[in-house]
């Protein structure tokens, strides 16, 4: 007989860690290979793990509701196979960090991260290349320990679990990048008159066309002209990469929280297209059936804060993206036309860009574009598809 021990893979990219929502199994039952054996969340998606031979599960090495590092042991396969299929820790560190070793030849394995949860950065591999003789470790200083808060008559403690807990981890990642924000409201009589047609047509095929593929459209198109804002940051190697295809996260509120599916190539649909692609996205999204390829690869973010009655909000960026927009409730307002006071329909619109990279020009800019699409949803005839 032979142990597997099955160890937590890289289930996202970037992914440090997960939850274990689900034991599929008990200890003592026989699985076959690609059994599913346990239900795990990440701040992307819930994802369903396969024991990877035949056996039987000797243990259960976490509970429902640990948090388990990438790497680190879920559980114990006893297998009476000829050839034990090979197992490693996953390594922690980002892409760019794996090519400055390959361009090094360090071998990753061979390291200690010094960032979070053990993450190799840059820095680790070029002190592997100036010394290559590892030093002995420094002794950790004594942690702090704080008392834990318990439940009192006053009191109700509750410890964020699933979704929720991941929100929070990727909400204090945001507030890491320096934001520059704009404001503006702009006049959409016209482009509502637009949704109204396309919606009639949608409607006459037995199709539901709400206002969003139009506005992600109406993205599609700026992006093309400010290709600078569909890009990704690395600061460990101070390189923006700009993206040629357009891959927009569209931010869904799900009854766990937050989920952001990922509209990839929006560049060559059509508004119907558009349409149908975001509905079945948002649905998988809410019904907690999305695939890692539905939630990875986002280039720009779009969330649409009139969907659900808010006037305006502010849109926090998903590093490593460098840009985010956000669309609040169309209403009526009092505006000047041709300097006389009139009714319009007015969205107003915020954009948030990583001042690090992009400046109050480029930002200024880009809305700018915005809103003269918006206002004049006619010019979006004249885009390449």
């Amino acid at each position: 007989m032979a142990e597997i021990v099955f160890r937590l893979p890289d289930v996202g990219e970037g992914l440090a860690e997960a939850e274990v929502v689900e034991w599929l199994v008990s200890p003592g039952a026989a699985v076959r290979a690609d059994q599913p054996v346990v239900t795990v969340e990440t701040a992307k998606a819930q994802v369903e793990l396969p024991a990877p031979a035949d056996g039987t599960i000797r243990e259960l090495a976490r509970a429902v509701g640990d948090m388990v590092p990438v790497g680190e042991p879920l559980f114990v396969l006893e297998t009476a196979a000829a050839t034990v299929p090979a197992t490693r820790n996953r390594v922690l560190a980002a892409p760019s960090t794996r090519r400055l070793a390959v361009e090094h030849g360090v071998d990753l394995t061979t390291l200690t991260g010094s960032g979070p949860n053990g993450r190799i950065v840059p820095d680790d591999v070029m002190a592997a290349v100036a010394a290559p003789l590892k030093p002995e470790p420094e002794p950790e200083p004594e942690p702090v320990v704080q008392q834990a808060p318990v439940d009192t008559p006053d009191t109700e403690v509750r410890p964020l679990r699933g979704l929720r807990r991941q929100t929070a981890k990727a909400m204090t990642a945001a507030l890491a990048v320096p934001h520059i924000t704009e404001f503006r409201e702009v006049d959409a009589t016209e482009l509502e008159r637009a949704h109204a047609l396309l919606r009639g047509d949608a409607a006459a095929r037995g199709a539901r066309l709400t206002l969003l593929p139009l506005l992600v459209r109406v993205l599609v198109a700026a992006l093309r002209r400010h290709p600078e804002l569909n890009a990704t940051f690395d600061p460990d190697r101070a390189e923006l990469t700009v993206h040629r295809r357009l891959h927009v996260g569209i931010a869904t509120a799900t009854r766990d929280g937050l989920v952001v599916p990922v509209l990839r190539d929006a560049g060559p649909r059509g508004v119907p297209g558009l349409g149908r692609e975001i509905a079945r996205l948002v649905e998988a999204a809410r019904e907690r059936t999305l695939t890692p390829r539905d939630t990875t690869g986002a280039t720009f973010t779009v969330s649409n804060f009139g969907s659900y009655g808010t006037w305006l909000g502010t849109p926090l960026i998903s590093p490593p993206q460098v840009a985010i927009a956000g669309f609040g409730r169309v209403r009526d307002a009092v505006v000047p036309v041709d300097g006389a006071p009139a009714v319009r329909r007015v969205l107003p619109l915020a954009v948030a860009a990583d001042h690090r990279v992009l400046d109050g020009a480029d930002l200024g800019a880009f809305v700018a574009t915005l809103e003269r699409l918006v206002t004049q949803p006619l010019l979006l005839l004249g885009e390449d598809g």
